[in-house]
């Protein structure tokens, strides 16, 4: 669990291969603090080498002054793109997943950016590592579920075409294997990729992650996952998930960038 976020469990359920859980993040305080320390260092991509190395080069005060003119030239950060960066914060701190790659690094730069997927990664469990792909939906739609669960583009359709579609894995795969250089992350690489083979494309995880600023409903997720328990088969297993955030969405940029509100 990340430091001093409290959180507690609104409901959770299970049809194989699907579990759907709601989760609750308790104080404001803690919240806006989470927001403005990792959250917002990961947005930023903060841990970019590229960054380190550009302030080493600057050793006068106006060149100092005129880099960080320029690393914070970038506009506001979205309430989605926020969205995507706490989920991705919360999947590491806990359930222990591991990203091999920031990708708010490549949303910089379109050609780059991940295929049909907002997350990738690695679900550890115990001695088992499988391949994570995932969605996930900002909404602060006061409908149940909301509509950003809903349609063609919505997060279950997404999922199912993450599941099913072989053409759609190859480009994650290969996308990802350049982004594991470091050895732990080749080490989990090759070996989820192994289970995936073995599986013939089965032996994945699916993460869907609803962030919202509404009070907690299963119904926000229940009858979703339920429909998709049916397209779905094992070994492959899909975990859904809804925040419920104690600010409302509108607000985050705000806040994420130091201002409490």
């Amino acid at each position: 669990m990340p430091p001093n976020l409290q959180t507690n469990s609104c409901f959770s359920n299970i049809q194989p291969p699907v579990n759907w859980h709601g989760k609750r993040i308790i104080d404001r305080g803690e919240f806006d603090t989470y927001l403005q320390g990792k959250v917002y260092s990961r947005l930023m991509d903060e841990e970019n080498p590229c960054v380190a190395e550009l302030q080493a080069l600057a050793t006068t005060e106006m060149e100092v002054g005129y880099l960080e003119q320029l690393l914070a030239s970038e506009q506001e950060p979205e309430s989605w793109a926020i969205g995507e960066a706490l989920a991705e914060c919360l999947l590491a701190d806990i359930n222990g997943v591991r990203l091999p790659w920031n990708t708010a690094r490549d949303k910089r730069t379109p050609k780059a950016s991940l295929p049909g997927a907002d997350l990738i990664g690695f679900w550890v469990e115990e001695n088992d590592v499988f391949l994570l792909f995932g969605e996930v939906k900002t909404s602060n739609d006061t409908q149940t579920p909301p509509g950003v669960m809903k349609g063609g583009t919505g997060m279950i359709h997404q999922l199912e075409d993450l599941a099913t579609n072989r053409e759609l894995h190859q480009s994650l795969l290969k996308w990802l294997r350049p982004r594991c250089q470091q050895s732990e992350f080749l080490e989990l690489y090759q070996a989820a990729t192994k289970q995936y083979i073995k599986s013939r494309g089965r032996a994945l995880v699916l993460c869907g992650l609803l962030m919202r600023d509404t009070n907690p409903d299963e119904r926000d997720l229940k009858n979703r996952a339920q429909a998709l328990a049916n397209k779905v088969a094992e070994p492959m297993r899909v975990e859904l998930t809804a925040w419920y955030c104690p600010r409302p969405i509108d607000e985050w940029p705000q806040t994420a960038t130091g201002g409490t509100g």
